[in-house]
């Protein structure tokens, strides 16, 4: 079957295949948030630095909405917020933390497999 651009079954198709990738990833976060994790890792099994361990364990980290490093460091007592921003840059190369997608004030998160919920 071929279509040509700018006909109405092309936009048709269009359009329906932007209805269900929407339906697909609202399913998929639906799915992965009320997944328990049956796999999770423990932060202890990662060698941590004293920081690091601190903005993992902070509260807020094991959230799905996560926590901004300025919130991090208000937690923590610390008025060293670029070092929270290190830390956190650092976790997400080791795979334990990740940037919570979507616009806004950056917020961070465990990674899922960190997650205990």
């Amino acid at each position: 079957m071929t279509l040509d651009p700018g006909t109405p079954a092309a936009l048709a198709f269009a359009q329906f295949f932007r209805t269900v990738s929407v339906a697909a990833e609202e399913l998929a976060q639906t799915l992965e948030k009320h997944h328990a994790h049956p796999g999770a890792r423990s932060l202890e099994a990662v060698e941590l630095g004293s920081l690091q361990r601190q903005v993992a364990e902070a509260p807020g980290m094991d959230s799905d909405e996560g926590v901004s490093p300025r919130e991090i460091a208000k937690l923590l007592a610390r008025n060293d917020e670029p070092n929270i921003r290190t830390a956190l840059s650092k976790l997400q190369r080791r795979g334990v933390a990740e940037l919570v997608p979507g616009p806004g004030p950056q917020r961070w998160r465990l990674a899922a497999q960190y997650r205990s919920a």
